[in-house]
């Protein structure tokens, strides 16, 4: 079975409270695109991520907005930032990295919520079944795409019935296999 590869840039996930102190509590922001998930966006406004001294900007926001900000990293990014975000899984904050998120009026710091995202499948409980994969198994998943396939270990599977299956991964590893937005791998066992 063929499952489409998605692929991740930094980015963050605000909270409602932290989208109001950065950029007032009655502002629209501005559809850019639909990400692979239903009902989640990217919108056209970006901020500035920085600690202690150096910064990234044009940190995408995604929507829906969450309980608690959360912010995405690549691996390199701690190098340029100076920081050790761990490798994590969405909402498992704790004892991950701190930075200040900045806006033109506005800043905001933010203690123990920046992590570099762990691979992971989307995929509904009827598909999973069809698989016999369980909710937080780990799989390894290999691409098909040119010279630089290989074999994408530790991959774990998160299972609802919201999920639009793909595969995702960031811009770091599909650059390291030579991957593109679309393209597709498959479960081995």
């Amino acid at each position: 079975m063929r499952i489409p590869i998605w692929i991740s840039n930094r980015h963050i996930h605000l909270s409602q409270i932290d989208a109001d102190k950065l950029f007032g509590k009655w502002y629209e922001f501005k559809v850019l695109k639909n990400l692979s998930q239903p009902w989640q966006f990217a919108y056209e406004e970006t901020v500035v991520i920085k600690w202690p001294i150096w910064e990234i900007k044009n940190v995408r926001i995604l929507w829906p907005v969450r309980k608690q900000t959360q912010v995405e990293i690549f691996v390199t990014d701690n190098y340029i930032l100076w920081c050790n975000a761990p490798i994590r899984l969405s909402w498992d904050l704790k004892w991950s990295e701190s930075l200040t998120v900045i806006w033109p009026k506005w800043s905001v710091y933010l203690q123990e919520w920046v992590i570099i995202a762990k691979r992971h499948l989307h995929i509904t409980q009827s598909e999973a079944d069809d698989r016999w994969l369980k909710n937080n198994q780990k799989i390894k998943i290999k691409t098909n795409n040119g010279e630089r396939w290989l074999i994408f270990d530790n991959v774990l599977v998160r299972i609802t019935d919201s999920s639009a299956l793909d595969f995702h991964i960031d811009m770091e590893e599909a650059n390291a296999s030579g991957l593109k937005m679309w393209d597709w791998g498959e479960i081995i066992k």
